[in-house]
């Protein structure tokens, strides 16, 4: 069973809280991609984007957990994959004002051992809970 990092919020996703907590919009999360692709800690908090993006699935739910947390939710099934991957990443975007789809923040597994099978291999579905708390 994957074990992922706890989310770290890029740049861009700071930028966007900021604009956020001076009354200039709400955050609005998009979609999660999983990327095959290793990141150190080292390019976590500048990263842009993802490379070697796999799978997109959209946000299915955002609910708030307490009164300073709220969980993301989407779900990935493996119905399109032509190949399989590790699923090394995953990349939770969100819309800004003045720059439209960001990468808010990114999460990555540990140990890369979640290999996602193509359909042929049997049909799964994959649940992903992301639990953001502000402190």
């Amino acid at each position: 069973m994957a074990e992922f990092s706890k989310l770290v919020i890029t740049n861009k996703g700071q930028a966007l809280l900021a604009k956020m907590i001076a009354g200039s919009g709400n955050i609005e999360f998009t979609k999660v991609s999983a990327s095959s692709t290793a990141y150190t800690d080292a390019q976590l908090e500048g990263l842009a984007s993802l490379s070697n993006v796999k799978q997109t699935s959209l946000i299915s739910k955002v609910t708030r957990t307490n009164e300073v947390a709220i969980k993301v939710e989407a779900a990935f099934t493996n119905t399109e994959l032509t190949a399989g991957y590790y699923m090394k990443a995953l990349g939770l975007y969100a819309v800004d004002p003045d720059d439209g789809e960001i990468l808010y923040a990114y999460g990555y597994e540990a140990n890369h051992v979640e290999y996602i099978p193509t359909f042929s291999a049997g049909p799964m579905e994959f649940l992903f809970s992301m639990v953001m708390q502000i402190g």
